[in-house]
């Protein structure tokens, strides 16, 4: 399957227009004189040509690192129809990247003392004790840490954890597959197996008790409900997608084991799926329907449903406040939903039970709570702690269960010292110069 690459991404993660401020002019180091020659010698189809031995190519970019130049003997590979076009291993002038991990999905495991983090910018897995952090402003060190070349980690969202056997699963939202790692792991490992999901998978949600997995995606406008066990190329148990189950663009998604049912949070982006090939026409016939947009809401369903199935609950209006709800869990014991509302910067608590235009039971946000684009929130019951992880400013933060209001965190994670910026980069699919203000303009 196939999506203009553009439309893709601004449907994956909230929506962003990244402006880059340029440091100055900076001449070109091939003059406009020496350029114009060369593209006028080159055949139409050459602009469109990945240089010989590309799967090499492709993975000596990837493991570079932000700033690190290019191997020497640039340009393009001998024998190369473009032979004089510029391109090839050419390193670039300048890089504008984020060093450093940003967490995305999260997990905590009171069982075994641990709390995982997915890293989309550098692709790994972090983990820590769950007694980390505190009031330092250095890098909290990782206990353990999942990263290179063998790790078949990506863009990488969600995670759940499976605490008795010890294994990590997240999802690669660009790739479109699911890795299980083991909690040993650390370093370049490669994972304990890997399962075939829907592309744009985001949310991952793992109930114990009865051994199933959800897997949210957004392009597929579902939700998957697999063995636990699955792998390679199984498939689902049951999906629910379809017009009635009103899911747009799911992101966050939690598995209730008791209640047997599932939540799933929407950004409320929708377009129609239609498969189609470059040389031929949609497979999907009928009637083509055009893509809306719905009022962001969590959606609840019977966690055996199947097919194209209403949602038994929704929370949708003005009153919730949700914005761009990313991930969310439920606290059965305390009968509440936690919502990590990534467009307001607050953790958004509902009574477990609420349906329609609701306001939150409570609400945890302000300027003394560190809470910056919370993207997944997490609820330690056996040590009475809220976890949330931030995709805004390379941070993690731990609140009292209770905690309301503009409360300050009991201890901070950071996975990058104090007051280090982030790009604001998600998807990033296309860049443009600005030359009246001389910026780049990067939607994502």
């Amino acid at each position: 399957m196939h999506k203009h690459p553009l439309v893709k991404h601004l449907i994956a993660l909230p929506v962003a227009l990244v402006v880059v401020l340029l440091p100055g002019v900076r001449e070109s180091p091939i003059a406009a004189e020496v350029a114009r020659p060369m593209l006028k010698t080159m055949e139409p189809a050459d602009f469109c040509l990945m240089p010989p031995r590309e799967v090499g190519y492709q993975a000596g970019t990837a493991n570079r690192r932000p700033g690190q130049a290019a191997p020497q003997g640039g340009g393009p590979p001998p024998g190369w129809p473009g032979k004089d076009a510029l391109g090839g291993n050419v390193p670039a002038v300048r890089v504008v990247a984020d060093p450093h991990p940003t967490f995305n999905g999260m997990a905590v495991d009171p069982q075994n003392n641990m709390v995982i983090f997915s890293d989309e910018n550098r692709g790994s897995l972090l983990s820590y004790p769950l007694t980390a952090g505190g009031a330092s402003t250095d890098t909290t060190e990782p206990h353990r840490h999942i990263t290179g070349s063998k790790v078949n980690l990506g863009f990488i969202a969600g995670v759940t954890i499976d605490p008795t056997r010890r294994e990590i699963y997240t999802v690669n939202n660009d790739g479109g597959g699911l890795v299980v790692h083991s909690y040993d792991g650390h370093g370049n490992v490669a994972p304990v197996r890997g399962l075939t999901v829907p592309h744009q998978s985001w949310g991952l949600s793992l109930d114990m008790k009865n051994d199933e997995l959800a897997v949210t995606s957004q392009q597929y406008q579902g939700i998957s409900i697999y063995a636990r066990s699955a792998t390679k190329t199984d498939r689902p148990l049951r999906s629910i997608r379809g017009d009635k189950t009103l899911l747009a663009d799911p992101h966050g998604v939690f598995l209730d084991p008791d209640a047997r049912e599932v939540y799933a949070a929407n950004h409320g982006n929708w377009t129609e799926m239609r498969t189609y090939s470059a040389d031929g026409p949609p497979l999907l016939v009928g009637e083509y329907v055009p893509g809306r947009f719905e009022k962001p809401s969590v959606r609840v369903y019977d966690a055996a449903a199947d097919g194209n199935v209403a949602p038994v609950r929704t929370i949708q209006g003005p009153k919730t406040r949700l914005a761009w709800p990313m991930g969310l869990t439920v606290d059965s014991a305390a009968g509440e939903l936690a919502v990590a509302n990534y467009g307001t910067n607050e953790i958004l608590i509902y009574a477990k039970s609420a349906t329609g235009d609701v306001a939150p039971v409570r609400i945890l946000g302000g300027d003394r709570t560190g809470i910056v684009g919370p993207i997944a929130v997490q609820i330690d019951r056996k040590n009475n702690e809220i976890w949330v992880a931030n995709y805004g400013d390379h941070t993690a933060v731990v609140f009292d269960r209770s905690a309301t209001g503009n409360a300050a965190p009991k201890r901070i994670i950071r996975n990058a010292p104090a007051g280090t910026p982030t790009t604001g980069f998600t998807n990033a699919s296309a860049a443009a110069y600005d030359s009246k203000r001389d910026q780049l303009l990067v939607p994502n």
